[in-house]
C-alpha cells in the first residue's frame, strides 16, 4: 500500500508540475521563478529542522541532532542564494529539467521492456517514454533549443503529462493481468470440519 501512495503521490506532482509549465512557459523570467521555488523547497526543510532542534530540550539532543545542523544550516544558505541570485541558476535548472527528462522516459523504457511478457505490453506503450528521451536529447545537444526558454519549458511541460500517461497505461496493463489471474484461480472453498462423535454416556452406580 505504502508503494502505490508513493508512486501515486509522484505521479500528481509530476501532473501538477507538467500543467504549470505549460500554462506559465510564456512568463517571462519563467526559469528565475522555477529557482527560487526550488531555493524555497531548500529552505523550508532545513529551517524546519533547525528550530526543532533549537527548540529540543538540552538533554534529548543527540549526537546525530548536532550533525545535521551543518547540512540544515548549508541547504538553507544554498536556498537563499538560489531566492536572491535566480540568475547564476537558471542555467543550471534548464540543465536539470534535460536530464529529469532522459531518466524519467529511461525508467519507462526500461520497466516496459522488463515487464513486456508477464503485461502483455504493446508496441506503442513506447511511444510517449521514448518521445520523452528524445525531447531530453534535444535539450542537451541542440543549443539554439535551449537558448529558446519558452520552448523547453512547453516541451517539458508536454513531457511530464506523457510521463503520467505511460504510468496510467502500466497501471491499466497491470490491472488487467491482476483481474486475468484472480477470474481463473479456483475459489478455494473450506474444509469441512470433522464431525465430533458423540461422548459416550457413563452408567450411573
Amino acid at each position: 500500500m505504502k508503494k502505490v501512495s508513493i508512486n501515486l503521490l509522484t505521479n500528481v506532482i509530476l501532473l501538477l508540475a507538467g500543467v504549470i509549465l505549460m500554462v506559465f512557459h510564456s512568463v517571462p523570467d519563467i526559469l528565475l521563478w522555477g529557482c527560487r521555488v526550488m531555493g524555497a523547497m531548500f529552505m523550508l526543510p532545513a529551517v524546519v529542522y533547525l528550530i526543532m532542534v533549537a527548540v529540543r530540550h538540552t538533554d534529548a539532543r543527540t549526537g546525530v541532532d548536532y550533525m545535521g545542523v551543518l547540512p540544515a544550516v548549508g541547504g538553507l544558505c544554498f536556498g537563499l542564494v538560489m531566492i536572491l541570485k535566480p540568475d547564476k541558476f537558471d542555467g543550471i535548472l534548464q540543465l536539470l529539467m534535460a536530464v529529469l527528462l532522459i531518466v524519467l522516459g529511461l525508467f519507462h523504457v526500461i520497466y516496459l521492456m522488463l515487464s513486456r511478457k508477464s503485461l502483455n505490453v504493446k508496441g506503442w506503450y513506447y511511444i510517449c517514454p521514448l518521445v520523452v528521451v528524445l525531447c531530453g536529447v534535444l535539450s542537451l545537444m541542440v543549443s539554439s533549443l535551449r537558448e529558446n526558454v519558452s520552448t523547453v519549458v512547453l516541451m517539458t511541460g508536454i513531457c511530464l503529462l506523457l510521463f503520467n500517461f505511460t504510468s496510467l497505461q502500466e497501471y491499466l496493463a497491470e490491472r488487467r493481468v491482476r483481474n486475468a489471474t484472480a477470474a481463473v484461480e479456483p475459489a478455494v472453498e473450506p474444509a469441512p470440519e470433522p464431525e465430533t462423535a458423540p461422548a459416550p454416556k457413563s452408567d450411573g452406580v
